[in-house]
């Protein structure tokens, strides 16, 4: 009789598990810094169309006033009194890392998400000296609250932007 042996031998069991081995030792932190990247990458667009969002709805404010009334480092008053007397006066202002915005009597509303933080916003006057030209100029500093030490959400940013009171 003849025998037929079949399978692997040790030797071949052996170099095949070296095999993948490897291969999967390679692979698995390649995979980790894709992954990785993606969450970095999310984190940076979250803090940038906050930001940019901040600065649009600020702008737009700005445009739409009737006139500015107080600007101070961190808040700016707007006059509202003679196109929308429901929002006189509109104040925005940095209040314990939130851009908040209270039109009028009504409530005070944040303008950011919770995971950003707002660590600077300035506000400064660059009006003409007779008021023909209203103008302000603002920056926007935040950072994205991690959750933890990870560098994938480690993440500040800044913007800067301007307006001009329309109504002149």
């Amino acid at each position: 009789m003849i025998k037929k042996n079949s399978g692997f031998t040790f030797i071949e069991m052996i170099l095949y598990v070296v095999i993948v081995s490897i291969i999967v030792s390679t692979l698995i932190p390649f995979a980790w810094e894709v992954i990785g990247g993606g969450v970095k990458s999310a984190t940076q667009q979250e803090l940038s169309n906050a930001l940019r969002y901040i600065s649009e709805r600020i702008k737009y404010e700005i445009r739409n006033a009737d006139d500015i009334r107080i600007v101070s480092s961190s808040s700016l008053n707007l006059d509202y009194s003679i196109t929308e007397p429901s929002q006189d006066p509109t104040i925005i202002a940095l209040t314990s890392g939130k851009v908040t915005i209270q039109q009028g009597t009504g409530p005070v509303l944040d303008l950011n998400p919770s995971k950003i933080n707002i660590t600077t916003l300035t506000f400064s006057d660059y009006s003409s000296v007779d008021n023909k030209t209203k103008h302000i100029v603002f920056t926007i500093s935040g950072q994205y609250s991690s959750q933890g030490n990870r560098y994938e959400y480690q993440q500040a940013s800044s913007i800067e932007g301007s307006a001009e009171v329309r109504s002149n």
